[in-house]
């Protein structure tokens, strides 16, 4: 990963146009939020949040209008968007999906994280970006299969051509689940379900990654930040290690693209 511009972002070297990963630094939120806090679904101030990302805008150079966020909550819908959804990511998301993608340049996708594993898959040929935003319930779902699904029947996407990079999100030792949840990824991911210190733990990174495979995404072509949110709330928010916190935001700007 590229650390040039920590402490605000970090990025995926690994995909060829502009990507980034905020932390919780340089913002204007109080605590608990403290204090780029980029999510509207919290308890902090619309207007604190707003102003957060106005700076996100101006710190990363992508023009506010550019934004495109969701109102996530934990299904497998998809969607697609073009330049008729931007313009406002000062308000309060009114798409509800967990995941969108894009063959648009000049929109920069972006979802917002405490734990969840963000996806941005990315088609280095036809220039095309997608995002996603898995939870137990999105991995369950196989949100980012299903991303990658639509991206190739409705833009001709190849898998085996695609690159996806994976956000900084909760590890499974930090992860436990009760018997119910366990039991629900037992039967199709059971090696991703950890029984340690008299619970159960899920690798969220681990069944994204597997499922990216089984839809034909190249394993290296898959790049996943090992950092957890849950044992670096310096640094990031972590809903299972805070409760009541903030959201940082995983984004892919689609830039012009130059003819060779």
């Amino acid at each position: 990963m590229n650390y040039t511009n920590y402490p605000f972002y970090i990025s995926f070297d690994s995909i060829p146009v502009f990507n980034f990963c905020t932390t919780r630094y340089g913002g204007v939120s109080l605590l608990p939020y403290e204090s780029l806090n980029l999510g509207f679904n919290t308890n902090d101030r619309q207007d604190t949040v707003k102003k957060n990302r106005i700076i996100c805008s101006e710190r990363t150079g992508i023009p506010i209008e550019s934004f495109v966020f969701l109102n996530q909550a934990h299904t497998d819908k998809v969607l697609y968007v073009d330049k008729s959804d931007c313009g406002k990511a000062l308000q309060v998301p009114v798409l509800q999906a967990d995941a969108m993608f894009t063959d648009q340049p000049g929109i920069c996708l972006a979802i917002t994280l405490a734990d969840c594993v963000g996806i941005i898959v990315y088609d280095t040929e036809k220039h095309i970006a997608g995002v996603s935003h898995s939870g137990w319930r999105g991995c369950h779902m196989n949100i980012c299969g299903k991303l990658v699904e639509n991206m190739v029947n409705r833009c001709g996407c190849d898998p085996f051509k695609l690159i996806v990079c994976i956000s900084p999100s909760i590890c499974y030792r930090c992860f436990c689940v009760s018997d119910g949840i366990a039991e629900k990824f037992a039967v199709n991911y059971g090696k991703y379900v950890i029984y340690e210190r008299d619970k159960f733990h899920i690798d969220l990174k681990g069944i994204v990654v597997f499922q990216l495979m089984e839809i034909g995404i190249r394993k290296n072509s898959i790049f996943v930040s090992d950092i957890c949110t849950a044992e670096n709330t310096h640094i990031f928010y972590s809903h299972r290690a805070e409760k009541n916190t903030g959201r940082f935001i995983f984004g892919i700007y689609l830039n012009e693209r130059k003819e060779q």
